[in-house]
């Protein structure tokens, strides 16, 4: 059996552009592939990534699709053995490595995929479907509203903020705070960077990260998530006096399982079984409410 954590986001038509319909995506998607199937590969510097469309779902049902995270030539693992050390793995010129995850669109306006230690984000699907289609969704995470009752009691006495951030041409947002981040720590060439900004482990105690850039970094949070890949929030609580510490990435709403492998790929979960499993997790969280009482931006912004 794979383990696997089924994340759920809340997704969103972007401001300004014509709303986001996933049956009919899917479904125009699919008929491009079928008439040429290059449609389903987009290579943006180096970043190469393919969609294919599983079932395009209507009104009730989700539209269901596989993202795929492809290795090129220069990226591509190679084999160890002990006799002979290292060597390559044969491809074919047009067969890629791939790490992969299933994603679930629900009409009402939810998301969900299965998370592998190797699997893509879905702002590679938004990316995707940008560049290739010019259609626009944006995908908040939805996290459980402990965490942000933390952060709210650690305001003001925060001490770092450790960012794991993509670059901004992979978000469906204006850059903002981000566009302002990014050049100071990555350039522009890189996909993605790890940052820590704070007073440091041996600064003084009762130093705190100034409040505007405070300000700007928690907007980040509220309005940029699917730039961020991952946050950790340390600070002193104030109603607790002590140091503390919140990881939004691991502080998602989200579900722990076990899927079936397929015979032939061992390392790869059956597609039927995956999606039955994120349905399940979908109808459960519908039946105990646990959408209502999930946090996404809007829990940031309570008084």
């Amino acid at each position: 059996m794979l383990k696997r954590k089924l994340v759920f986001y809340r997704w969103t038509s972007v401001a300004g552009r014509p709303p986001f319909d996933p049956a009919t995506v899917a479904d125009r998607l699919s008929r491009e592939i079928q008439s040429d199937r290059s449609y389903q590969l987009i290579d943006k510097d180096g970043v190469i990534t393919a969609v294919e469309v599983v079932a395009a779902g209507d009104n009730r049902e989700p539209a269901k699709f596989r993202l795929l995270a492809l290795r090129g030539e220069e990226d591509r693992p190679f084999k160890w053995d002990a006799d002979s050390s290292i060597g390559p793995i044969s491809l074919l010129a047009n067969e890629y490595p791939a790490d992969a995850t299933h994603v679930s669109i629900w009409p009402d306006g939810y998301c969900a995929h299965d998370m592998g230690r190797y699997s893509p984000r879905v702002s590679r699907l938004s990316f995707f479907l940008r560049q290739k289609m010019q259609e626009y969704v944006q995908f908040d995470p939805l996290y459980n509203e402990e965490a942000f009752k933390r952060l709210e009691e650690m305001a003001g006495q925060l001490r770092a903020f450790d960012l794991a951030m993509t670059k901004p041409e992979y978000s469906t947002r204006d850059r903002g705070t981000f566009g302002r981040l990014w050049p100071a720590v990555a350039g522009e060439e890189l996909p993605s960077v790890r940052v820590t900004l704070g007073m440091g482990r041996y600064g003084p105690k009762d130093r705190y990260i100034d409040q505007d850039l405070e300000e700007e970094l928690m907007e980040l949070a509220r309005n940029a998530s699917d730039l961020l890949t991952g946050m950790v929030v340390r600070g002193r609580n104030r109603r607790t006096n002590r140091m503390e510490q919140v990881n939004l990435l691991t502080e998602k709403l989200s579900a722990e399982v076990e899927i079936p492998p397929r015979a032939d790929i061992p390392s790869a979960p059956r597609v039927e079984s995956v999606f039955f499993e994120l349905e399940q997790a979908y109808k459960k969280h519908k039946r105990d409410g646990i959408f209502e009482t999930s946090s996404t931006a809007e829990l940031m912004r309570r008084d």
